[in-house]
């Protein structure tokens, strides 16, 4: 489905967020639809006018445009590193950095990535919604039909012989497999007690599926291994309980000499040089997660291209993200300015402005402020001067002991940095929708972040 800026300002948002949130979420709209359906017809109009108003004196970092460039990389599809739509990606943002001025170009790396063509689980004949973990060990074109059973860590060596274990994936904030995260742990345990395969449960809020990043470099698991939503858990559990046969197909293309861009532009000034970065990849479409992060990008492109003066800019998207920021790897291996020669980085990271949302009896309802679980990390002698251009932004009050995503390679190569990163409600899931974010929280980032660049600027003259 591809969801385009006029359908969500036509008041189709709420359609499309129940569309992907599920059955709870789709009653809710489907119960408040005629009582706002004139109010949408009131609210078409208005926008219609807003949106007039603005294209005659829209700035980079307004609202509308930073929106407008969040629907457009949604548009593009599944971002995951070196796929058709990654691809697109790094041309579209090469495309769009030219147009404002600046000398673009691409760094390839390669890797070895799975190209997932089917993922199916059913039990009974009934599909269950599913997701591989990475790196995917592939079932063949042949799904694997077997018996589910709950995987009991305590219980023999052969426990789980011939049979598909279902096991449970606590909540981790960091959405990877990581050291100490358990989930390397509990597949070899299975797999050991002779599992065919393993259906894990993502523990969340939401219920969805939660897609977790992988390490660089990691191999196949051992077995075909998917995630399922916590809302298929009583399904899932009720037909282990009972020894139910299910169907488990995971097939794709393991290839080892994939090739993935990073994209890579350059507007030469004065002698300072600030480098802003941002990840291009992720495992969905990624509206909020990775959306905010490309249009302020984008938007700061613009904004730098716009001046008459100032510093030099070094703007660099990576692919690579989901695993193990390879693309970020590549860049800083090869290609990365000394820290020395560096006024500032400004890395953009997850969830820099997505949507509260809380859980009611009728499903989840969006708020209309931003989710205040993100992060703005800095270099401590950016820290004053950060308070100051963030004040009232809800969360983002510096923290100069955090370090989060690929921020950290940063603060550990010693630049001078700041940056923003979080874990909104819906993060890593297929449910990340353009309703997650929106322009009236996009823009006071955009702002906040301009004013601290003017303001770094400023300290060295």
């Amino acid at each position: 489905m591809r969801i385009t800026r006029r359908d969500l300002l036509r008041g189709a948002g709420s359609f499309v967020s129940a569309f992907l949130l599920g059955d709870s979420v789709m009653s809710a709209a489907r119960r408040k639809h005629s009582r706002r359906l004139s109010r949408r017809k009131r609210a078409v109009r208005k926008t219609r006018d807003v949106k007039s108003v603005r294209v005659a004196d829209a700035g980079p970092l307004s609202g509308a445009k930073l929106y407008e460039d969040v629907i457009a990389y949604y548009n593009l599809g599944e971002h995951r590193t070196a796929s058709d739509a990654d691809l697109r990606t790094s041309q579209w943002l090469a495309g769009e950095l030219r147009a404002a001025g600046l000398q673009a170009t691409f760094q390839t790396f390669g890797l070895r990535q799975f190209f997932l063509r089917q993922s199916r689980f059913s039990i009974g004949g009934k599909p269950i919604r599913c997701f591989p973990l990475w790196f995917p060990r592939s079932t063949g074109s042949s799904p694997i039909t077997a018996a589910l059973a709950v995987h009991d860590k305590s219980a023999g060596p052969r426990s789980l012989q011939g049979k598909i274990a279902v096991v449970r994936f606590p909540f981790d904030a960091r959405a990877a497999v990581s050291e100490g995260s358990g989930h390397v742990e509990v597949i070899a345990s299975a797999a050991k007690a002779g599992a065919s395969a393993v259906v894990a449960i993502t523990e969340g809020a939401t219920k969805e599926i939660i897609a977790l990043n992988s390490p660089a470099g990691a191999e196949p698991w051992p077995i075909p291994v998917v995630l399922a939503g916590e809302r298929d858990e009583s399904v899932l559990m009720a037909a282990a309980g009972s020894g139910e046969k299910a169907s488990l197909l995971l097939d794709g293309n393991d290839d080892h000499e994939a090739r993935a861009r990073n994209v890579i532009a350059r507007l030469d000034r004065g002698k300072d040089l600030i480098v802003v970065s941002t990840p291009q990849s992720g495992w969905f479409r990624c509206a909020a997660e990775r959306g905010p992060g490309i249009a302020l990008f984008l938007g700061l492109a613009r904004w730098a291209s716009r001046r008459p003066s100032g510093s030099s800019f070094l703007f660099v998207s990576t692919s690579g993200h989901e695993l193990g920021g390879l693309g970020m790897r590549a860049f800083q291996k090869d290609l990365a300015p000394p820290p020395g020669r560096v006024l500032c980085w400004l890395h953009l990271g997850a969830g820099i402005a997505a949507y509260s949302w809380e859980e009611t009896a009728m499903g989840w309802k969006r708020l209309q402020e931003p989710d205040s679980r993100r992060y703005l990390m800095t270099s401590p002698d950016l820290a004053p001067l950060l308070t100051t251009t963030f004040a009232g932004l809800p969360g983002l009050t510096q923290a100069t002991g955090r370090a989060v995503g690929e921020f950290e390679f940063m603060i550990k190569a010693g630049y001078r940095t700041f940056g923003i990163a979080a874990g909104h409600r819906f993060h890593h899931t297929p449910a990340d929708s353009p309703e997650m974010t929106g322009p009236e929280i996009l823009e006071p980032v955009g702002r906040a972040l301009l004013n601290s660049l003017e303001a770094i600027e400023r300290l060295t003259h």
